[in-house]
């Protein structure tokens, strides 16, 4: 059978190709952090601390980084767009595997391996999105994408309440590992886009990425940028109930809140890329983003629910601009080497050790304390904007 390679096209008429790889990565993200709004009751379950749910998480972003690395290899031999299907399909089996968990050690190594399973998924998603879409809607389109982390933080400590009402923690992921089934398979028959193969970490493209300085000042605005995202969201709930004296009810609806103007401002985030360019929408992000978690970590009662909300809200506004100026930096199969090393270290970092430090300071009392130290650290990755390349003569 011949593969068909879809020339780029305007975004509205690659509209419907683009959304169901949106949807792939929206079931995808929602099943990686669902266990954070229902942290407290597994926590209570099976019996273990602060401390302890942030290994979880850290194991979660080890197995990510792992699935990144792995997903070049995979891409290579399948294409870009059965990877994409792949992944969704392994992830629908550990997510089940991981609703059986019987401690926080059997925890942590299933979503060591649900790690694994969700980092399969990045490089070939971006790497189909970008390969429908003509370069100058790229901005826009990779906005489209980040719509499904977006939602999912959304949704995520709302189907964990209401599921908690009926059922428990367990249902979540049986039925998040369910729907990856079935949508995995429908991606296979039906997806479109991104027929062209992955590249490895040790390919020649690899060594042309990791030669450039400029990626790796990227790399680091990246690495901060999920860390943002990630780390408050993963242990709000804890944080609030805990310092703050929330009920968790309260906690979770106000995290889904926090996140629901975040889904706009996706789109707010491409449409200024495209409009103002890289630099400016990243320096406004690393500016109020970082004001906002200091807050979060200093304020009180109304000020704090501010920041609760107003954080969020900037933590969308760099990842249209930060994929767009990757993008544009290298061509598609170098582009693939520099997420297949960008993902990784996200991953690690990002996704897995600031939780797990926020973890280790919540068990000492000192949650305020890991938020106003990413909120400083966000304000000094300022300096780096600089240094990054112009869009006008991006290349190395």
């Amino acid at each position: 059978m011949a593969i068909s390679h879809p020339a780029p096209q305007p975004l509205l008429k690659a509209l419907p190709a683009v959304l169901l790889t949106v949807a792939v990565f929206f079931l995808n993200f929602l099943t990686r952090i669902t266990l954070a709004p229902l942290m407290p009751v597994v926590e209570s379950e099976l019996g273990f601390s602060h401390a302890q749910a942030g290994t979880v998480f850290l194991a979660l972003g080890v197995g990510n980084g792992i699935g990144l690395l792995l997903s070049g290899f995979l891409s290579r031999e399948v294409g870009h767009r059965r990877t994409v299907g792949i992944s969704s399909l392994i992830v629908g089996c550990f997510a089940m595997f991981a609703s059986q968990a019987w401690s926080c050690d059997s925890l942590q190594w299933s979503f060591l391996l649900l790690g694994v399973s969700v980092g399969l998924y990045l490089p070939s998603g971006i790497g189909v999105v970008t390969s429908l879409v003509r370069k100058e809607d790229w901005g826009k389109t990779l906005a489209l994408h980040e719509t499904a982390p977006n939602t999912a933080f959304v949704a995520a400590p709302l189907l964990a309440e209401a599921l908690l009402l009926v059922w428990g923690w367990r249902s979540s992921l049986v039925l998040l590992g369910g729907a990856q089934l079935l949508l995995g398979a429908y991606f296979l028959k039906f997806g479109r886009g991104g027929d062209y193969p992955g590249v490895t970490p040790f390919s020649k493209e690899a060594g042309t990425v990791v030669r450039s300085l400029r990626f790796w000042l990227l790399i680091a605005c990246f690495v901060w940028a999920v860390g943002m995202a990630m780390g408050p969201y993963s242990m709000m709930p804890l944080y609030l109930i805990e310092d703050h004296g929330y009920t968790r009810e309260t906690a979770n609806h106000l995290l889904a809140v926090s996140r629901c103007a975040a889904v706009f401002t996706a789109f707010l985030g491409g449409w200024l890329t495209d409009r103002m360019g890289v630099k400016p929408v990243m320096t406004v992000y690393f500016a109020i983003c970082g004001l906002a978690t200091v807050l979060l970590g200093a304020a009180k009662g109304p000020l704090l629910v501010a920041a609760v909300i107003l954080q969020p809200v900037c933590t969308v506004l760099f990842f249209p601009a930060g994929f767009t100026l990757l993008a544009k930096m290298f061509n598609p199969r170098e582009r693939n080497a520099a997420l297949a090393f960008l993902g990784p270290t996200n991953a690690v970092f990002g996704v897995g050790l600031m939780p797990w430090v926020l973890g280790i300071l919540g068990e000492q009392g000192e949650f305020a304390t890991g938020f106003i130290f990413q909120g400083a650290g966000c304000l000094l990755l300022l300096l780096l904007v600089p240094l990054l390349p112009g869009e006008e003569n991006p290349n190395r």
